[in-house]
């Protein structure tokens, strides 16, 4: 065995959470303050998800442009947008524009230029040295309107230091648009290249699937335990998302070169999985209908024992020091007491809890 050193994975970090879901979650009011709710809004920005059509628009535009116009009424003071720029946090200069508060990063030299408020962030380098700075404005204060002070300073600063024209990628959040409307005057102004996000689907043909059925969530389970499961499904579900070979109901490499083992390997079964892939920028309130949507599919009466789905996600625009780099959240099997507790119907609101899940979320990974 060989021991290599790796100084970059030291800082990365795994935020382990089991939680039981409620009994009945309503489709249009999911919970937004328990696990993993909270793991899955807590990353607005998503370029990969996995498991109705959307789309996305890419703009290439000024900050001077996004205070000009019908652009600034309709989407900004009006309208809900999550906007997205091109570069790296940590070395360029990035932006994203979401609820109406427009976040700029930028380098101490370009800060001090602008002459706008702001506060010092971690960038990965010299631990003490303030080298990046967060700017906040909020859009859609009443003060922000041309003629204000305040708001001219801010299009100064636009239109005399921040002028280069960047590429952003571009959602709309409102009703029915699907991420981009038909008749979506004001961004045609600036040519946008609509982007559709296409599922691809995978079949996973003979993967050995670990016990799920049989994992026993309780109050007197030992926390070593309960770690121990939890680390070899993450493995498990790396695995299969590999495609590796090891997760095969047909492998057999040789234990000399390999000894991995599926997690209670002797009571595994062989099943098809399937894997369905989105990838462009995904808002988490889509991710959130598309998980609602799988737990009430998975939960009718006549798979429940069986029935199981994980869900991963990968962030965009990640921050350069302890920036949240993604999710994974698995929903177990219904146990028999869970069943009887959920009664005929799985979405009924009766009390008491619901499934079990664990929500992994990932923190920290480098991208300097």
């Amino acid at each position: 065995m060989l021991d290599f050193e790796d100084d970059a994975s030291k800082r990365e970090k795994c935020y382990t959470t089991i939680a039981q879901l409620p009994a009945f979650i309503d489709p249009k009011q999911p919970p937004t303050k328990r696990s993993p709710f909270t793991a899955i809004l807590g990353h607005p920005y998503v370029h990969t998800s996995k498991l109705q059509k959307i789309r996305y628009a890419r703009v290439f535009m000024s900050l001077s442009s996004l205070l000009e116009g019908d652009f600034f009424n309709t989407y900004i003071k009006i309208g809900n947008i999550l906007m997205i720029s091109e570069g790296r946090s940590g070395s360029d200069s990035v932006f994203t524009l979401r609820d109406g508060i427009l976040k700029l990063e930028l380098s101490k030299e370009i800060f001090e230029r602008t002459g706008l408020t702001g506060k010092p962030i971690r960038s990965g380098g010299r631990k003490h040295a303030k080298e990046r700075y967060i700017v906040e404005i909020n859009l859609r204060l009443p003060s922000m309107v041309h003629g204000k002070k305040g708001f001219e300073r801010i299009v100064w600063a636009f239109k005399n230091v921040l002028t280069q024209s960047v590429a952003w990628l571009f959602f709309d959040l409102a009703s029915g648009s699907n991420g981009i409307a038909e008749d979506d005057i004001s961004l045609k102004g600036n040519h946008p290249q609509i982007i559709n996000c296409e599922p691809n689907i995978t079949d996973r043909l003979n993967t050995l699937v670990p016990p799920l059925q049989g994992i026993n969530i309780t109050k007197e389970s030992h926390p070593a335990e309960l770690e121990d499961h939890c680390n070899e499904l993450s493995e498990w579900l790396a695995l299969v998302s590999l495609e590796s070979p090891r997760v095969s109901a047909e492998d057999d490499v040789d234990p000399y070169l390999c000894r991995y083992s599926v997690p209670d390997s002797d009571d595994a079964t062989s099943s098809d999985l399937i894997s369905v892939k989105w990838r462009g920028l995904i808002p988490s309130r889509w991710i959130m209908q598309l998980f609602v949507a799988l737990i009430r599919e998975t939960a009718s009466k006549d798979n429940a024992e069986s029935a199981w789905f994980a869900l991963s996600s990968s962030a965009l625009g990640r921050e350069a020091v302890e920036g949240q780099d993604g999710y994974t959240v698995m929903v177990l099997p219904a146990s028999k007491l869970e069943q009887e507790k959920g009664g005929e119907d799985a979405d009924s609101s009766k009390s008491g809890g619901g499934r079990h899940c664990i929500c992994w979320e990932y923190v920290g990974a480098s991208i300097l």
